[in-house]
């Protein structure tokens, strides 16, 4: 008996996409609240400058902040990009989590892929988030990647696809071999390096994707932190206003002090985003990724 056809078909996909973005308003929501440890139910939606509630069909993922232009209907105060960001983001990985794991795998049962589509969805959803909330604080909150380990590790059974073993094995080892490197480096130079909130952001990898996750996400998330970091780091200080000469030591009154960078080696880069990233890139091509390597592996 073969799958329903609206299992296969691009009305699916779109379908996906489109529930995506709503989920991503959402995240909106949690992105904005959770650092400051506010409810995400209530109060509704509202303009942090006014204080207005949204209205409901100013709500419309991304069609809404087209049509406004970005901003509050009722002060103009400018929303910040993230918000369309984030849902168009969320949409996309929608479909593609949804290409992969229901159109794409036809001889799975219906139910073992609408539990995949939901345990990948909202993986990947939780990643989004605590990535724009570790860019735009530096931190990566307890109160969702602690609560998120259990909780994707007991989901994870429904989907039947990574065992339970290397699922709990990638749970502890994405944490403690974080703890080591961040003590160890700590130890020997006196400053922090990694914090332990990627040590439990790699425990929610790992509690998901299993024990083969952990390396392939942080070697590919370290290629991309520095590809990526270094130059924006380098292009921020030629920007930079230069310092003040020696014999001239405090600024004129009333003008305050040019800023002093940090040199780039001990400039803090959120490095939860970088290991996001993998960790979706993981997701999607990661059984393709390690089938290639143990063919290379075995001169096959």
């Amino acid at each position: 008996m073969g799958d329903p056809p609206w299992l296969s078909t691009p009305a699916l996909l779109i379908t996906a996409g489109v529930f995506g973005t709503m989920l991503g308003s959402f995240f909106n929501v949690c992105i904005a609240r959770v650092p400051r440890g506010e409810s995400v139910v209530r109060p509704a939606s509202h303009c942090f400058s006014c204080g207005r509630t949204v209205l409901p069909w100013d709500n419309i993922p991304i069609l809404s902040y087209l049509w406004l232009r970005g901003r509050c209907r009722f002060c103009g105060v400018r929303f910040s990009p993230r918000y369309l960001l984030v849902e168009a983001l969320t949409g996309v990985l929608a479909a593609l989590v949804c290409w992969k794991f229901v159109v794409a795998d036809p001889e799975l049962a219906p139910g073992v892929r609408a539990a995949r589509f939901a345990l990948y969805f909202a993986f990947t959803g939780v990643l989004v988030v605590l990535s724009f909330i570790d860019l735009d604080t530096k931190r990566l909150p307890d109160a969702i990647t602690l609560p998120s380990i259990p909780i994707f590790f007991l989901a994870a059974f429904a989907a039947q696809d990574v065992p339970w073993l290397p699922r709990l094995i990638g749970l502890a080892v994405g944490y403690l071999l974080v703890r080591v490197i961040a003590d160890g480096y700590y130890y020997l130079t006196g400053r922090e390096g990694l914090g332990l909130g990627d040590g439990k952001l790699l425990a929610v990898v790992g509690a998901v994707l299993g024990w083969r996750a952990i390396p392939f996400t942080i070697f590919l998330a370290s290629f991309l932190g520095i590809a990526v970091s270094v130059p924006v780091l380098l292009a921020q200080r030629r920007r930079a206003p230069a310092p003040e000469p020696a014999l001239e030591p405090r600024a004129p009154e009333g003008d305050p002090p040019p800023e002093i960078l940090p040199p780039v080696r001990r400039t803090e880069v959120p490095f939860g985003p970088f290991l996001s990233l993998s960790a979706i890139i993981y997701l999607m091509v990661g059984d393709s990724l390690w089938n290639w390597l143990v063919t290379e592996l075995s001169g096959g």
